[in-house]
């Protein structure tokens, strides 16, 4: 008797941990997400080459790529970013190609490119995952500045 005691309260310590785990559980994860002029890519990696953290606004030969580093759950995903103005108006969007991971902790780079005349104070790039055809979740939210 007193084992099953000992059991269950050592269990009902472990719960609180196992609902806060829960709490952050995802489909994807942004493991490094960077902004680059040009980059270079082969079949393990995607390589910048300058890495930045500032656009210009309002020049129309503004050109840039996005680059995520991603860990994905196994299954089918279907990944989005919407770019918004400081004001959340959505003026630009990237969509990326159904990926497919064959297993958990699938490891993935998804690279776009976006640019154009850019408003000042700053774009906002909020990126989805959708996973085996489910609902279109946030897994996260960047700023990168801009300015004249």
């Amino acid at each position: 008797m007193l084992r099953v005691f000992v059991v269950l309260c050592l269990l009902g310590l472990l719960l609180p941990e196992l609902a806060l785990a829960g709490k952050y559980r995802q489909a994807a994860y942004i493991t490094n997400l960077y902004f680059a002029e040009r980059i270079a890519s082969d079949e393990d990696s995607v390589q910048p080459e300058r890495v930045f953290n500032r656009l210009r606004a309002g020049d129309p030969e503004v050109m840039a790529y996005m680059v995520l580093n991603l860990l994905l759950d196994r299954g089918e995903h279907q990944l989005e970013v919407d770019i918004m103005d400081r004001e959340g108006t959505l003026f630009d969007k990237l969509k990326f190609d159904n990926v497919q991971a064959s297993q958990d902790d699938w490891r993935y780079a998804a690279t776009g490119q976006f640019g154009g005349e850019l408003p000042a104070g700053g774009i906002f790039f909020r990126i989805y995952d959708s996973h085996d055809g489910g609902a279109k979740e946030v897994i996260g939210t960047v700023r990168l500045m801009t300015a004249h």
